[in-house]
């Protein structure tokens, strides 16, 4: 039987790199929704003239951090989730890794999102990621 450069067994069968793109497309719906709603929160917080003492405290920037590694972690959970069918620990650790990672790049680049389009941009993130969820997520069952 034919092998690969890693000596897994090539099977012309199976078509992992659909299943592959749409698990980690989901995984990076996830993690783009979790950490737009962290963002949103925090940026209320920050802003709300009650929460001072809240942000003095340092639960806000808790709340980023905090928030912010669950996004990740629940991006690269979800990844390795719906990417089963894919046999080798290595890639799917990897890809899973890959969208943690990617996690952390939409929480960079909301910033600016923030800066030009205010509060109602996270929103919009937040919405169209969980609209990609549940298209996405229908199609993947």
């Amino acid at each position: 039987m034919a092998t690969n450069f890693g000596g897994e067994p090539l099977d012309a069968t199976r078509d992992l790199v659909g299943p592959a793109l749409r698990g980690m497309s989901f995984a990076l719906l996830l993690g783009s929704a979790i950490v737009a709603l962290v963002l949103w929160i925090v940026r209320l917080l920050v802003t709300s003239q009650s929460s001072t003492r809240l942000v003095d405290q340092g639960v806000a920037p808790a709340l980023l951090l905090g928030g912010t590694l669950a996004a990740m972690g629940a991006s690269a959970l979800a990844a390795w989730v719906r990417l089963a069918p894919i046999g080798s620990y290595y890639r799917r650790g990897g890809l899973s890794m890959v969208c943690g990672f990617g996690t952390f790049v939409v929480a960079v680049l909301a910033a600016p999102l923030h800066h030009f389009l205010g509060s109602p941009g996270l929103l919009g993130l937040a919405v169209v990621s969980l609209v990609g969820l549940a298209v996405l997520g229908g199609r993947l069952r």
